[in-house]
């Protein structure tokens, strides 16, 4: 299994096209994360323990400059909508924005269904594609309307995110390709 410093390696592989922002200064702590726990009924593996106490939250997203956000009404390949993606959590620090906590991630789940697949701890960008954990697994949801289109990832919380920034720098080459050949 890939550990936070393989994963801490291959974002600081990213180039400075790249903007990662988070609570690495006031990631979750134990008790916070106990609490949580109680209240909310998951239950949380230890490298996702290890991914709140390290980090918090996280944001990976290509410049504005880079990759221009699409605009309302906008038609394009579902994947040009992808130019970042969201890692939710628990924190300490009081200037996270309350949609990148659990808290109100779990709320806007059970908004479209009445019960998750787990805590969302992920979400990309312009689509549906979110990732759920509960109880040391991690759920991949391809459509929140659809309850069929969904994978169990095998691996753990730093395996995910390693191939999520794969993804991510993939498409972020295909853009910068396609743009430099207009």
């Amino acid at each position: 299994m890939t550990t936070k410093e393989t994963f801490w390696e291959r974002k600081n592989k990213l180039n400075d096209d790249f903007v990662v922002l988070g609570s690495v200064a006031n990631p979750a702590t134990v008790e916070q994360i106990t609490a949580y726990e109680k209240s909310s009924g998951y239950v949380f593996s230890e490298d996702v323990k290890d991914f709140l106490i390290t980090f918090g939250t996280l944001l990976f997203e290509v410049k504005e400059e880079v990759w221009r956000r699409p605009k309302v009404y906008d038609v394009m390949p579902a994947w040009k909508f992808g130019y970042g993606f969201f890692v939710y959590g628990l924190s300490m620090d009081e200037d996270t924005p309350a949609w990148m906590t659990y808290e109100e991630k779990n709320q806007e789940a059970l908004e479209y269904k009445e019960k998750t697949l787990g805590q969302m701890f992920f979400k990309k960008t312009g689509n549906g594609y979110r990732a759920y954990a509960n109880n040391g697994v991690i759920t991949i949801e391809h459509d929140k309307y659809d309850e069929t289109d969904i994978e169990v990832f095998e691996g753990n919380i730093y395996d995910f995110l390693i191939a999520e920034i794969d993804k991510l720098e993939e498409d972020y080459l295909e853009y910068i390709n396609e743009k430099a050949s207009i």
